[in-house]
């Protein structure tokens, strides 16, 4: 198995597409708890102010146990939503369950072309992986 282990990643927010990309990306999350998220894919960046990527790491998120709430979710998302370059992102709702502090299933809808569209709205990093699913993540706050 290919394995990146992203504990030491900058304190930003990145993208991980899930993807048959026989790479594997690993986190500590979950706070206190420590949990470890995995997933196969493709590692991308989300261009997010400092003050969207701050009020996402400061939600509070359940220790000790798996599972964010609605009200999160909707934070999430309205902060995705106005942020130019992160407006193909939603948190995944069937997945709320599966969440942690610091490992967020989303949806993703990309454009298949990296050329602008005809009403010029897209600005994300990711083409042509269409509709699919990943997980937003971050330095876990333990």
């Amino acid at each position: 198995m290919k394995l990146v282990r992203l504990w030491d990643m900058p304190d930003d927010i990145m993208l991980i597409v899930e993807y048959a990309s026989a790479v594997t990306y690993r986190n500590q999350v979950g706070g206190v708890v420590c949990y470890v998220g995995e997933l196969e894919g493709v590692l991308a960046p989300i261009d997010l102010s400092r003050e969207a990527v701050e009020t996402i790491q400061s939600c509070p998120y359940p220790q000790g146990r798996e599972g964010i709430t609605p009200e999160i979710a909707d934070t999430i998302d309205s902060l995705l939503s106005a942020e130019p370059c992160a407006r193909f992102l939603r948190v995944d709702r069937a997945r709320l369950d599966e969440s942690w502090e610091a490992w967020v299933y989303v949806t993703i809808d990309s454009p298949e072309s990296p050329f602008p569209t005809s009403d010029g709205t897209y600005f994300g990093s990711i083409f042509g992986f269409g509709a699919t699913r990943g997980v937003i993540t971050w330095i876990s706050s333990d």
